[in-house]
């Protein structure tokens, strides 16, 4: 890093300037105010030769980009599906090898359907009358990932069965997970009863009257937790799970409440559920990247939408995952 990009971080930095791992964190209230220091548990999981796996919102894309920068072999492998862009699209690949899944539901969902424990149906897809794409009257969607679109409902079954194979490849190679929950408000699918990949209407996709809203409850997520802790002991009996809490704030909310409010609340009911998943599985662990931030704001956001984590924090939060999990 450059001593003028050094000194602009230097600014920035607020009530958070020291990252420590130790064998045993700071208790003291005291402490982190006197020294502006948060501390995490030292506990190497992982070696750097091992595979990760991460999924989760935007912000496990933003980890996985930088694990990936620091020479981690981190999957699963979105890089290597063949596209076809007369047929289907993907989401953001190639530019981003990732798919976002912002809710404990959707991610139960990849890893219930990886097992068998839930088959989509061939016909279960949404129909929306207007082609941005491909200059037709009528595109199709899976509801289930963000933005799988296609020409025909064919094309949308290969492009769906592309992922899931990309997907259950990396799920089979991965020695560590890392899973990033984002929001637990969540929508759905009236037809099949599960939810839904992404709010209505989102990138001019379909869902406003496919789904219905449903604030998801501290239970709810943790039965979710707790089923996708159950399903990787199954298929990874000796891999490790680390859970994080996704900083990024809720863009609007579908609630009567203010969009304050109601980003405190299921930030809130996330946090309870992973914290009490961490205790009751000895495989898993929390790593606190949300405090991370938030005992930073408002310095660890960009100021264009003071709602997305900066490169520099999101750094600091990598160095310090490598310092606490890597031995």
């Amino acid at each position: 890093m450059a001593l003028d990009e050094q000194d602009d971080v230097a600014r920035k930095i607020g009530r958070l300037e020291k990252l420590q791992a130790r064998e045993k964190p700071n208790p003291r209230w005291s402490t982190h105010f006197n020294n502006k220091l948060l501390t995490t548990r030292r506990s190497p999981i992982l070696s750097p030769d091992e595979k990760l796996f991460t999924v989760g919102s935007c912000f496990a894309e933003r980890i996985r980009a930088a694990l990936t920068k620091k020479g981690f072999d981190v999957g699963p492998p979105m890089q290597d599906i063949k596209l076809d862009a007369d047929r289907f699209k993907i989401d953001r690949l190639p530019t981003y090898p990732h798919m976002d899944y912002y809710n404990s539901f959707t991610v139960r969902q990849e890893f219930e359907r990886h097992v068998g424990d839930w088959v989509q149906d061939p016909d279960d897809y949404w129909t929306i009358n207007k082609d941005p794409y491909w200059g037709g009257e009528t595109i199709y969607q899976d509801p289930y990932r963000r933005m799988v679109v296609a020409r025909t409902p064919e094309d949308l079954r290969e492009a769906v069965q592309r992922c899931n194979e990309a997907i259950d490849r990396g799920i089979r190679a991965a020695d560590v997970f890392v899973v990033t929950f984002g929001m637990a408000e969540v929508f759905i699918n009236t037809q099949s009863g599960k939810v839904a990949c992404q709010k209505p209407g989102y990138a001019g996709g379909a869902g406003e009257f496919e789904t219905e809203f449903h604030m998801s409850s501290f239970q709810e997520n943790y039965d979710n937790l707790k089923r996708i802790t159950e399903i990787i002991a199954q298929v990874r009996p000796n891999a490790r799970v680390v859970f994080t809490l996704s900083p990024v704030s809720l863009a609007r909310t579908f609630s009567d409440q203010d969009i304050l409010v109601a980003n405190a609340e299921g930030k809130a009911v996330l946090r309870a559920a992973l914290g009490q998943i961490a205790r009751d599985f000895e495989q898993v662990t929390y790593f606190p990247s949300y405090e991370i931030v938030m005992y930073n704001a408002p310095e660890s956001f960009r100021e264009d939408d003071g709602r997305h984590v900066s490169d520099w924090v999101v750094q600091r939060i990598v160095d310090t995952f490598v310092e606490t999990h890597v031995a």
